[in-house]
């Protein structure tokens, strides 16, 4: 009891910087890409795609353009978008794709608001 440390595992954060900005909830998906394997993807948020290792082959639907990335290489593609990602390589080419974390409320979870909402104004008083 008496050797533990007195260091504190907090952090303090800059004054220009709010807690949301450093510890926003990112989604990251690791995608492993065969050689000669092509992989279509719609986005569902706005996201970033890095390619790691091997060079990556990516085209949007709407471009024109196809792209190259190399290790450490990041493109930003928006929600809606499709792309198509292959591996240029003999080897496998490893990607993730990164956004900010949105929880979507389900159909179900409205039901009971709905529902409260909807007693509220049968059982409240009609101003006449």
């Amino acid at each position: 009891m008496h050797d533990a440390s007195q260091k504190s595992g907090c952090s303090f954060l800059p004054h220009d910087q709010s807690a949301g900005e450093k510890y926003s909830s990112k989604m990251e998906i690791h995608l492993s890409l065969v050689s000669r394997q092509t992989v279509s993807w719609h986005m569902v948020a706005d996201c970033e795609v890095r390619a790691h290792g091997e060079r990556v082959w990516l085209t949007r639907m709407f471009s024109p353009y196809d792209y190259w990335l190399h290790a450490g290489d990041v493109i930003r593609v928006a929600r809606g978008e499709r792309i198509w990602l292959s591996a240029d390589g003999e080897c496998p080419a490893e990607v993730t794709l990164t956004s900010d974390y949105v929880e979507r409320r389900r159909m179900f979870d409205r039901w009971p608001l709905r529902w409260l909402e909807r007693a509220f104004d049968i059982l409240s008083p009609v101003a006449r």
